[in-house]
């Protein structure tokens, strides 16, 4: 199981109501790293999320249906809330997010641990996961999308530890093999071991036993050619917020790196 995803999504989200909290109304309508976001919308964004497994906010009648692509279904979610004042955008996060943390650990303890979940777009994983997905969320938006060095707010974040980064990547490394399917799996030339450094740290290798088939990925080294990053920059530039150019270096096959490493995209 993954009981400290529990713990860092706890932090993660303290964070988040600490620094929204604290926003200027410039603040809250300034864009975002989110491409087409400002931050409200953001915090709208997660908002969403929290209360989708509490009480969802149906869309208006007159709605679009709801498209396959997850980015535009969340579009039309934060859309929604664009006439909202800023607080009433920060009460509907801060209300359901509380909500939402007292059901997550029950996910943790068997029989929910182990059920598979379906999520649309993005695979099937087990439910002691979730916790995983949302700590990866809450960070992701938080520390890249609204606050510096790739957002537009200066806040004095602390550093996340370990036992906060590391369940981040290992939502980010169950979910590698699940979110491209062909086209990355088609990306791997060599067994790949991404060896991640700093808080978060631990190695990871890529491999595709079944030409035929997907990507299988173990933690473990021993890859062909080995990529190494601090596993901060490697939630940046596995999600294309960054260029992994920027932040690794690579020994073996520098090709075969660069086929893989420029394929992937992780959400």
């Amino acid at each position: 199981m993954t009981v400290e995803a529990v713990a860092a999504l706890t932090a993660f989200q303290d964070r988040i109501i600490e620094t929204a909290s604290s926003f200027s109304e410039p603040e809250w309508n300034a864009p975002s790293a989110a491409p087409g976001w400002l931050v409200r919308d953001v915090i709208s964004h997660l908002a969403v999320g929290a209360r989708a497994l509490i009480d969802p906010l149906p869309l208006p009648e007159d709605a679009v249906d709801p498209p396959e692509n997850r980015e535009r279904q969340h579009d039309m979610h934060v859309a929604l809330r664009r006439s909202w004042t800023t607080a009433e955008v920060l009460e509907e996060f801060m209300s359901f997010a509380a909500q939402r943390l007292e059901r997550i650990p029950a996910f943790q303890n068997e029989p929910l641990a182990s059920n598979e979940i379906e999520i649309p777009g993005l695979g099937a994983y087990p439910m002691h996961a979730v916790a995983n997905a949302l700590a990866f969320d809450y960070y992701c938006h938080l520390y890249h999308d609204i606050c510096e060095p790739g957002g537009p707010i200066y806040r004095d974040l602390p550093e996340p530890a370990h036992d906060e980064l590391y369940p981040v990547v290992q939502w980010m490394m169950w979910g590698l093999p699940q979110m491209q399917g062909p086209e990355l799996d088609n990306a791997l030339f060599a067994p790949l071991t991404l060896d991640l450094t700093g808080p978060g740290a631990g190695s990871w290798t890529i491999t595709r036993p079944d030409p035929e088939g997907g990507l299988v990925v173990a933690e473990t080294g021993g890859g062909d050619v080995v990529v190494t990053s601090a596993a901060s920059d490697f939630v940046s530039w596995g999600t294309r917020r960054s260029c992994w150019r920027n932040s690794c270096t690579v020994e073996g096959d520098s090709a075969a790196a660069t086929a893989f490493l420029a394929t992937l995209d992780i959400v």
